[in-house]
């Protein structure tokens, strides 16, 4: 279970910086997990809450949101991949994205990106 190495990273950070600005408590991180950064959104917000449990994120709210990753084909088309999959339910699934067809001329499209862990935002309270 890797989420937990990730989950200490990411608090140590979050706690370094709430310190560096004399924060009296975080309020909440969002942090960006990539659909093909084979995180599982489940264990890693778990592994979060229990790590920021006596500290000065102790009752943090977590928001995680997904990064999607962009698309692009040898005929020259590109998107990111959230626009092709609206109506899909397979989305969790980290092969959908590795068989997505082109709009354009039917190929299969290649990923770039989506493997990122990012805290996009941390808010405290000084």
């Amino acid at each position: 279970m890797h989420e937990y190495s990730l989950a200490c990273n990411i608090i140590e950070h979050v706690i370094s910086i709430a310190e560096l600005n004399n924060a009296k408590a975080v309020n909440n991180i969002t942090i960006g997990i990539g659909k093909l950064a084979h995180v599982n959104p489940d264990q890693i917000l778990f592994c979060l809450e229990t790590l920021a449990s006596d500290s000065i994120a102790q009752g943090t709210e977590f928001t995680l949101v997904d990064i999607f990753p962009d698309l692009e084909c040898e005929c020259g088309y590109s998107c990111n991949s959230e626009q092709l999959i609206k109506d899909s339910d397979r989305y969790d699934d980290i092969r959908f994205f590795l068989e997505i067809p082109c709009p354009t001329c039917g190929k299969i499209m290649h990923e770039l990106g989506g493997r990122d862990l990012v805290i996009q935002s941390i808010d405290i309270e000084q």
